[in-house]
């Protein structure tokens, strides 16, 4: 079983997420769970991860730590979990209960979000660029399949991916969190409530992002928040459809850490909606 058409789900104790490319091009993604166990949240990620890549048409193997090895037996909650509603192991590095909030988040850099604000949506990344999935996944080192790219990906509110994912698109190469340090440029930070996305009818689970919507999340339908540093208040507010003005929030912090910013950048969004 090897390539695209294959998939492993790591499931870890302790550490943090971790997508990746193997050795013979599949598609791999450490799942983290907390030292006590996993939670309703760990049981529904699994779940979405296996029906996500089965649907795609890619085998799924699972390689769990010995302390999981009952994974099969996890069911997901009746109800759909909030993001925000249990603890996850994802930030804990920084944050003792996880990124998980209410919000959701998708972060870019000053200049992509001035051409977000007026083409008034968040696109997929094959139609801000033109090239297909394929030719996007083969350029990517955190080995997502190429279906990834048809849609617009968000993350938990307070995690530091997007700072991660919005650099990576300034310097063209992949980054994660832990490349960034104090003095980085903070991303504009993009966030809508979790709750109002996933009662779409074309909202996506894929085990790995708290959702994703295909090709276009139109700002109108669900911003909360346009969250900005001073630093980039006047690069990013001019372009700010009157429509949404009293949604840009403007937070006055001195080239801060990505876990301060990603902090920071949810307590005012949270303030706004």
């Amino acid at each position: 079983m090897t390539g695209r058409r294959s998939s492993v789900l790591e499931l870890a104790v302790g550490g943090l997420p971790f997508p990746h490319g193997g050795p013979d091009g599949e598609w791999r993604y450490r799942h983290a769970v907390r030292l006590d166990g996993p939670g309703p949240l760990d049981r529904q990620a699994v779940s979405d991860f296996l029906t996500y890549e089965h649907a795609h048409g890619r085998r799924v193997t699972v390689v769990a730590d010995g302390r999981l090895s009952r994974w099969d037996t996890w069911r997901p909650p009746s109800e759909r979990p909030s993001p925000g509603s249990f603890p996850t192991q994802c930030c804990t590095d920084a944050f003792p209960d996880g990124c998980g909030a209410s919000l959701v988040c998708h972060g870019a850099p000053a200049a992509v979000a001035v051409e977000i604000l007026r083409s008034g949506a968040l696109l997929a990344a094959t139609a801000v660029t033109g090239r297909t999935g394929t030719r996007l996944a083969a350029d990517s080192t955190w080995g997502e399949p190429s279906d990834y790219f048809d849609h617009v990906m968000l993350a938990n509110g307070r995690c530091r991916a997007p700072e991660a994912v919005a650099l990576s698109r300034s310097l063209g190469r992949d980054l994660v969190p832990a490349d960034l340090r104090r003095g980085y440029p903070p991303a504009v930070r993009f966030y809508f409530r979790w709750e109002t996305l996933s009662e779409r009818d074309d909202a996506v689970f894929d085990g790995v992002h708290p959702v994703k919507v295909p090709q276009r999340l139109a700002l109108d339908e669900a911003l909360v928040a346009v969250v900005v540093t001073a630093g980039h208040r006047d690069i990013v507010a001019p372009s700010m459809p009157r429509r949404l003005r009293d949604r840009l929030a403007i937070v006055d912090v001195d080239r801060p850490a990505p876990d301060a910013w990603a902090a920071a950048a949810l307590d005012a969004a949270a303030d706004i909606g």
